[in-house]
């Protein structure tokens, strides 16, 4: 089983994918309760020192909720989160904040997140993709290969939102 202080380095990573996709807005703080991980299979295998769900995999705390159909959680021999990794469908929501992307991984040494396969990070209307987004956590960094940024001037929900366009400008 997953330790309390596992889950919540877990959780910490999750998180900074969503403050970041912000795009460099504040960190949002609120209340801290129970993290809770589910999947249609869990594995955890003591001896490679790594949690494999699979399924269906639904992170949720009060802040934030994570889904992607693989979670893959690494461990040092201290039993401490080295890495995590999201794999298939992976979509990240806070507020009105969202990160989409094949896959997403999450180093605890460097603090960076590495999005790969279609990644986006969206705020409102406002969005950001590229081949490859890298967001430091630490210093709320995010670096786009390339990077293709639409920003409009004001939210407004009563206007229809316009198809992304990739670095070419054909409909994607």
């Amino acid at each position: 089983m997953i330790s309390r202080n596992n889950k919540l380095v877990v959780l910490l990573a999750v998180l900074g994918w969503v403050c970041l996709a912000a795009m460099a807005s504040p960190v949002v703080t609120g209340p801290v309760g129970e993290t809770v991980i589910t999947s249609d299979t869990l594995l955890f295998d003591y001896q490679q020192r790594m949690c494999v769900f699979e399924g269906n995999v639904v992170v949720t705390e009060p802040r934030v909720r994570m889904e992607s159909q693989k979670l893959h959680v690494f461990f040092d021999a201290s039993n401490r989160v080295e890495s995590v990794v999201a794999t298939e469908s992976v979509k990240v929501t806070q507020e009105n904040r969202v990160a989409t992307c094949g896959r997403a991984v999450y180093t605890v040494e460097s603090g960076a997140i590495v999005m790969t396969i279609d990644p986006m990070l969206a705020r409102g209307r406002d969005e950001l993709r590229g081949d490859e987004i890298r967001i430091f956590v630490n210093s709320q960094k995010v670096i786009s290969l390339p990077g293709h940024l639409v920003v409009y001037p004001t939210d407004r929900p009563d206007q229809p939102r316009p198809q992304p366009k990739n670095i070419t400008g054909t409909q994607k």
